[in-house]
């Protein structure tokens, strides 16, 4: 057993109670890395010790190697069973971006820390015949495995870490173009759904086994879910990047970390969002959900964790846990409401790694209040390489001199004590406990009137909004909470009772946002509950109610849609709001076509100014079919509006895979996106203009690349090449972005035409990124 436990303390700091009203350091500890975007970098091989030694850890800390190489060796993912032990899995197939290997030799293993002290004691290997695993959640007497093309379930019903049988795949058809960005970061909701992400250069059509491909659901970037006792998968949100961190808070709102794009969302049920690069699969969204983030970091986050635990100081409570790979340290965010969403604030730079090989990308709460950190630990931060095999680390942030804790064991407790726990003061008992208690209930284990007795005494004598949420989502999991005690809820004081009420009465319904809906379909709602639904969206002062309103319509008949949301579009005090007006859009746009008359009177009567436009843009576009793979983009009379946004004059054509795409904001400033049509073929801008006679003209570009590829760039005037050069990693600036002058002086005099070619290099992330095109003559 090496790596035993490490207290090393640097870089103290001084607390600091800011404006809106949380703590954090007046001085933020010491980063001694360039704050500069880079794949890869000639960084030394650090032992754990010496990795230690490096870290900026905040005052009053310490930091434990709680697993490291040779003991476990690239590390995907993890996270903890009911006994407080670690399931890591390690993915030894992983090569490349673009290349694995399929042989089964991936492994998760199971590390337990017997006595509290941050470093793993014991090892067994639970299974080592997999294939590329990606992902892992423990739970319903097993654990869950993704594994493309497969979402499993490994059996272990008898808990003694053995496999029952080999595993059993529940859904299939989960793709593996980019080996960074399928399905991955499962965590249990409070809704007693499996979550997880899905990056946006991997194209998924997901189903049950032996599905026809007209019951697939496609997602090429997004967040999933699947019920493990209905085995119901949905697409719960469309968009992002490549998400690699997903959590709920203390009201159950989730939050996305992404890479590349802004690095923090509010994600809610039928939500579409900012998108990397790719259109839309619904080509009429027009105007997604952006960041609520009011900073700006490094690109690619990776992890999400509220911590809602008790052993760091309070000031830490519900703050937002991530990595930052590329600036290599973890981060906190504040959530700060605003409307029906928030604003996520920066809290600080809590523990720069200052190592260029730490890849933070995972993290965890665990039974002692302790953060974990997974790290991939290798100096191509972006995986385009693998310079640093058969490495990894876990590492444990706990609170200096924090009493040692043996591991719980919550599968031996009884109905009743895990009840009991729906009240305890760290949410790694509460969320375990509940989804023990739903297991128990789905095998009919469960002592079902003593627990509801008990979830409903504690519903009714709790005091604040977070402890009765918990009782309602435990009733729910343990189909404690029916209709009519669903709608009696819509009355509650508590806008988030009202508004999951709301969500668990539209759950029912087998459909979701991201699915036709069948004309002859039924909500399964009564008459009574519509009717309040109508009267909410018209009348109930929390934008948090009308937003689940808004999601859940979505999940309605087209009939029972109307009434609801014309309510909703009613107050002009959400216009602003980051969610709503979206939302309610996404609700009426499919009906739109079929219904134009009422359309748009439900917007020309409604307080929202861009509904109106929507409508309208909508019926011009026609019957247009959604997207459903968008291989080659077919081009948009937008396309040559954006170029002109950045490059005035100039036309664009050829343009290959994701279209042009505008970004409001790329590296902090306007961009426009492109990509060459194929290897051979350029996207190109081009234009003809005057060079003037006895003046100085030049052709001033500002420029970027994609995170994870390069671009060549070629500029021809009269047919000559005047510039050739690669734009990527190595030829920006500390901005991401590089200024390109060519001087068109010898052109004086002549009407030329001008090229300049998004080129492909080596055919790996060619998208170009332009920020300015201008020719300036003086």
């Amino acid at each position: 057993m090496t790596n035993r436990f490490h207290r090393p303390v640097l870089f103290a700091s001084v607390p600091l109670v800011l404006a809106i009203g949380f703590a954090a350091p007046a001085t933020e500890p010491h980063n001694t890395l360039p704050k500069q975007q880079h794949r890869t970098s000639e960084a030394p091989f650090l032992t754990p010790d010496q990795a230690v030694a490096k870290m900026a850890i905040p005052d009053g800390f310490d930091v434990s190697v709680f697993a490291s190489e040779p003991d476990i060796a690239e590390p995907i993912a993890f996270c903890f069973d009911d006994r407080g032990r670690m399931w890591i899995a390690e993915n030894f197939n992983y090569q490349t971006r673009r290349q694995h290997t399929d042989d089964p030799v991936s492994r998760i293993q199971i590390l337990e820390d017997t006595d509290g002290d941050g470093v793993f004691d014991t090892k067994k290997t639970f299974s080592d015949k997999l294939t590329f695993t990606s992902g892992l959640a423990c739970g319903f007497g097993g654990v869950f495995v993704g594994s493309p093309p497969n979402l499993s379930f490994i059996p272990d019903a008898d808990g003694d870490d053995i496999p029952d049988g080999p595993p059993q795949p529940l859904l299939d058809g989960w793709g593996i173009n980019d080996r960074h960005e399928t399905l991955n970061s499962f965590i249990w909701g409070p809704d007693g759904w499996l979550y997880g992400c899905h990056g946006v250069f991997t194209q998924s059509r997901v189903g049950h086994i032996g599905d026809d491909d007209a019951d697939r659901q496609f997602i090429d970037g997004g967040i999933w879910r699947y019920h493990p006792t209905r085995k119901t998968f949905e697409i719960f949100a469309r968009g992002l990047s490549n998400p690699w961190g997903f959590d709920f808070n203390n009201q159950g709102q989730a939050f996305a970390t992404c890479c590349v794009i802004p690095h923090l969302f509010h994600v809610v049920q039928g939500g579409v969002y900012h998108k990397q690069s790719l259109p839309h699969v619904n080509p009429h969204i027009y105007d997604d959900i952006q960041t609520i983030r009011d900073h700006t970091h490094l690109s690619a986050h990776g992890g999400a964790r509220f911590y809602l635990a008790d052993a760091f100081p309070s000031q830490y409570r519900d703050r937002l846990f991530m990595c930052n790979i590329h600036e290599h340290a973890v981060l906190t965010d504040v959530m700060v409401p605003r409307g029906s969403s928030f604003i996520g604030k920066h809290g600080d730079d809590f523990m720069p790694a200052n190592d260029l090989a730490w890849v933070g990308f995972s993290v965890e709460v665990g039974p002692e209040g302790g953060v974990y950190i997974l790290d991939w630990h290798d100096t191509d931060v972006c995986g385009n390489a693998i310079n640093f095999p058969n490495s990894g680390r876990v590492y444990r942030i706990m609170p200096k001199d924090a009493p040692m804790t043996p591991p719980p064991n919550l599968s031996a407790m009884s109905d009743s004590q895990l009840v009991d726990l729906q009240m305890h003061s760290n949410d790694w008992y509460v969320r375990h406990a509940r989804t023990l208690l739903q297991s128990r209930n789905a095998s009919g284990k469960l002592d079902r009137p003593l627990v509801h007795a008990m979830l409903n005494d504690l519903f009714e004598s709790a005091t604040d909004s977070a402890k009765r949420l918990r009782m309602m989502w435990a009733l729910h999991v343990t189909d404690g909470i029916d209709q009519a005690a669903l709608a009696s809820l819509l009355k509650d004081q508590d806008p988030y009772v009202r508004a999951w009420a709301i969500q668990f009465l539209c759950d029912q319904s087998e459909v979701n946002a991201f699915q036709d809906i069948d004309s002859a379909q039924q909500s399964g709602l009564t008459t009574e509950i519509l009717d309040a639904f109508v009267r909410l969206a018209h009348d109930d002062p929390s934008p948090v109610v009308r937003l689940y309103l808004a999601s859940a319509v979505q999940r309605l008949p087209f009939g029972d849609r109307w009434s609801i949301l014309a309510g909703l579009a009613s107050h002009a005090e959400d216009v602003d709001d980051n969610n709503l007006p979206r939302m309610i859009w996404f609700a009426l746009e499919p009906m739109v076509q079929d219904n134009p008359r009422r359309s748009l009177q439900l917007a020309v009567e409604g307080k929202l100014p861009r509904l109106p436009e929507f409508v309208a843009r909508r019926l011009l576009s026609g019957s247009a079919a959604a997207v459903d793979q968008p291989d080659k983009p077919k081009p948009s009379a937008h396309w040559q509006q954006w170029i002109g946004k950045v490059a005035p004059g100039f036309t664009v054509r050829n343009v290959g895979e994701g279209g042009v795409v505008h970004h409001s904001v790329f590296r902090n400033s306007v961009a426009v996106q492109t990509h060459p049509l194929d290897r051979k073929t350029p996207c190109s801008l081009t234009r003809q203009i005057d060079v003037p006679a006895n003046k100085s003209t030049k052709l001033q570009m500002k420029v970027s690349h994609h995170p994870h590829g390069d671009w060549q760039l070629r500029v021809l005037a009269a047919g000559k090449v005047v510039a050739d050069q690669v734009i990527g990693a190595k030829s920006v600036g500390a901005d991401q972005w590089q200024t390109v002058t060519v001087d068109l002086s010898q052109f004086a005099g002549r009407k030329v035409r001008l090229e300049i070619q998004n080129s492909a290099n080596d055919w790996h992330n060619e998208w170009a990124y332009w920020s300015q095109v201008s020719v300036v003559s003086e």
